[in-house]
């Protein structure tokens, strides 16, 4: 990553941070990274700048609660705000990009798992999951080849 892309992604996480704490969130940056913690009412996520192929910010864990749902649409309409774009319904991409098999998932309770990311080749996969475990040790993720039947 060049320089100045880390210092924008730096300038936009703080101009982030600094409208989360307007909604009464609480922000803490994190040495060496482009992550900041972020509480409230007990609850704890990392908001972290996911290099490529992600390319973009994510809220860690991925869990499924309602809180984060709202942390997430907030930090969303507030990245809209900083970049200059309206807010549009930008259809999400799908999880089921079977262009792309290789699939890095998270493990979560109650055998349900959460597509982090897909790769056209394993060795993105693994690198990637290094990574992961790096910044988010807590979690299990797993790598796993989806194909369609289709495909076969």
């Amino acid at each position: 990553m060049k320089h100045t892309d880390w210092l924008r992604l730096q300038t936009e996480g703080e101009k982030l941070c600094a409208l989360l704490r307007q909604h009464h969130y609480q922000c803490f940056k994190q040495p060496h990274r482009l992550s900041w913690k972020i509480n409230q009412d007990g609850k704890t996520y990392l908001l972290t700048w996911l290099p490529v192929p992600v390319d973009d910010w994510g809220l860690l864990p991925n869990d499924t609660t309602s809180a984060r749902r709202t942390l997430w649409q907030l930090i969303q309409r507030i990245l809209n705000i900083i970049r200059g774009n309206e807010a549009t319904n930008q259809a999400i991409p799908s999880s089921a990009d079977l262009t792309r098999p290789w699939a890095i998932v998270r493990l979560l309770p109650n055998a349900q798992r959460y597509t982090i990311a897909r790769f056209h080749n394993r060795q993105d996969v693994q690198d990637y999951i290094r990574f992961l475990n790096r910044f988010v040790p807590t979690a299990e993720f797993e790598l796993l080849f989806d194909v369609s039947p289709k495909q076969l």
